[in-house]
């Protein structure tokens, strides 16, 4: 079936929010007036300059005053600008520098080598304008459906650190199955494949408490179907997880998105619900979503969330800074920068006179991030906690804003408002050598299975007190599977859950009870979060659905009739009776042999087709 492009869902929104052509409808900002402090101009042009260099090569010049840019002369490399100052820098080997990704990436016929038309970045930046967006306003925004601050650092309820119960959100992204089912399990304590004892606990007894951002393929569902029954929260990351990465951003349209997140929540429900009358997954339970690749897909993306009803997103990575962000809900404009430009009435602070991505100096190499590494280990005898470093730090005056900026392509936020949508920003795990919104993804240059762990579990014991010793912010552990396939990885996550074990204020618990908290905040003498639902039925004899998966030319579902190509998939699922006919997929998440239809094809069934605006 053709993917009705641009659709909305069926609520009523005023003809006014709902423009044509241009779901954002924002317009690109005046240039920002300079002033002290303000945007600076660009230093004047040399009249002697030439266009080219001696070598004949194309001089360039920052188009910004910060940022990333491509390199004139060669798609391997790349212009640093800082101040208007350009730096030269190569990507590693066999990687290419993406204009519009704004990072080295592998060359694909995706790649966009070499500058980015200037009618393309002016498109790009009016679809991430967030002019009309207001911003925070404490006195409106009220608790249990709103939640703002100005720097997104407060606590909810006005409660102190002291007060607030620190914790720690545990979530795996992918699909689930064998190679990481019993994986999974270790990690939270499950010390046995035939029962359900868990040795890691919360303050009050009950189990330790995570959330699996699910994908479709290669599932397991029965297995699904028995992690929810434990109390732990299922919620959705997409069917295809598809390639590129920028499809979720820059292709995806709000269909395309409804029939990704709200596709994958009908399969969930259809394979793991089985036959009990009191099923551990329902549509109640399924009420949020992150985005493929931490990606967010603007207004197209949010406006889908909201519209069908979910409760939370967690597709939007904060800054780094020394304080993290708390949730917010998107009633107002995140208490970040999204993007990479200046505003007129905002300057560029800095935290003792470092700036707070450590810009001020040059990227290291990763042969001498090795060797600053060695010496670090060999020089330092005394480690130093995050909070005796933060005894020993300047105080920094709140009121002067400090700007959280990103290096790379900005992000694609929210350009209005989804009043109770709740974001749950990841704030990034961070030293000096690493940046990293999934655990797997930071590098230990001195570290293997057969050195010494310390390294690491130091890295999470720092970054969680940065938590702990400030707001109190929940602590994102973000994993894949590939976390788990390193021994000297696992041994340290073990050591650190063994010291957040011994901290009774430290609670691990699932989006869905942190969001609940942040709704009704309690203090630490007042909190109890429940343990599973203890008559929710698990799987005890699952089945193995083996069907046929058709796909088109562009991927998406197939007849058995006219298909491109096709294979066998083996899904284990909690009952026969849910098998379906073909294997479900983008275009046909009930997975019928014929007349399959997409969410928002059913949607126009059940309300009528969205009336044209003028």
């Amino acid at each position: 079936p053709t993917q009705q492009q641009g659709r909305r869902a069926p609520v009523a929104v005023p003809a006014s929010q709902s423009t044509a052509g241009n779901r954002r409808g924002g317009q690109p900002s005046s240039s920002p007036t300079l002033s002290r402090g303000g945007p600076q101009p660009p230093p004047p042009a040399d009249d002697e300059d030439e266009d080219t260099d001696a070598n004949g090569d194309i001089r360039f010049v920052c188009p910004k005053a910060d940022g990333l840019f491509p390199d004139p002369n060669s798609c391997r490399k790349f212009m640093l600008c800082g101040s208007w100052k350009a730096w030269s820098q190569t990507c590693p080997p066999s990687l290419y520098f993406d204009g519009k990704l704004k990072y080295c990436t592998f060359k694909t016929p995706q790649l966009k080598c070499g500058a980015v038309s200037e009618e393309e970045t002016e498109k790009e930046e009016l679809e991430r304008n967030q002019d009309k967006l207001p911003t925070c306003d404490p006195n409106q925004c009220q608790l249990p459906n709103c939640f703002c601050s100005e720097e997104g650092t407060s606590i909810p309820g006005g409660l102190n650190p002291s007060e607030t119960p620190q914790m720690v959100l545990i979530n795996f992204s992918g699909a689930l199955n064998e190679l990481v089912f019993e994986l999974y399990k270790k990690a939270l304590g499950y010390t046995s494949k035939f029962n359900a004892h868990q040795t890691r606990h919360n303050p009050n007894g009950c189990g330790i408490r995570a959330t699996f951002f699910i994908n479709h393929e290669y599932s397991n569902y029965a297995q699904i179907q028995w992690l929810a029954a434990q109390g732990h929260e299922i919620a959705m990351h997409s069917i295809t997880h598809r390639l590129p990465e920028i499809w979720w951003t820059d292709t995806a349209n709000y269909s395309d998105w409804a029939e990704e997140i709200i596709g994958i929540r009908e399969i969930i429900l259809a394979n793991s619900a089985g036959s009990s009358s009191n099923p551990a997954v329902t549509r109640e339970t399924l009420v949020g979503m992150r985005a493929p690749y931490i990606k967010p897909g603007g207004d197209n993306m949010f406006e889908m969330a909201s519209d069908f009803g979910l409760v939370y997103d967690s597709s939007v990575v904060a800054p780094r800074g020394p304080t993290p962000i708390w949730p917010f809900t998107w009633d107002y404009r995140q208490p970040f920068d999204c993007s990479n430009n200046k505003k007129a009435d905002e300057e560029k602070k800095s935290v003792d006179g470092d700036d707070i991505l450590g810009t001020n100096t040059r990227p290291q190499s990763r042969g001498r991030q090795k060797r600053s590494a060695k010496q670090v280990k060999t020089t330092h005898k005394k480690t130093t906690t995050f909070g005796e470093k933060k005894a020993n730090e300047k105080p920094i005056n709140r009121k002067q804003r400090v700007r959280r900026s990103f290096l790379g392509r900005p992000l694609k936020c929210a350009t209005k408002a989804y009043p109770g949508l709740w974001e749950i920003p990841i704030n990034p795990l961070w030293n000096e050598y690493n940046t990293c919104h999934h655990a797997d993804q930071c590098v230990f240059p001195h570290s293997s299975d057969a050195d010494d762990i310390n390294d690491i579990t130091e890295f999470l014991k720092e970054n969680f007190e940065r938590h702990y010793s400030t707001n109190r912010a929940p602590f994102q552990l973000n994993f894949h599977v590939t976390w788990f396939t390193q021994k000297g990885h696992i041994k340290a996550l073990n050591k650190f859950f063994d010291y957040l074990a011994t901290l009774k204020d430290v609670w691990f618990v699932t989006y869905q009870q942190l969001v609940s908290w942040m709704r009704d905040p309690k203090r630490i003498s007042e909190v109890n979060f429940k343990c599973e639902n203890a008559t929710a039925a698990t799987c005890t004899r699952p089945h193995t659905c083996v069907v046929k998966h058709y796909l088109d030319k562009d991927n998406t579902a197939a007849t058995e009739d006219n298909y491109n190509k096709a294979d066998t998939r083996y899904m284990p699922v909690c009952h026969s009776s849910t098998c379906p006919q073909q294997y479900q997929w983008f275009g046909n998440h009930a997975g019928k042999k014929h007349h399959f239809k997409t969410i928002m094809q059913l949607v126009d069934d059940a309300v009528g087709p969205e009336a044209p605006t003028n």
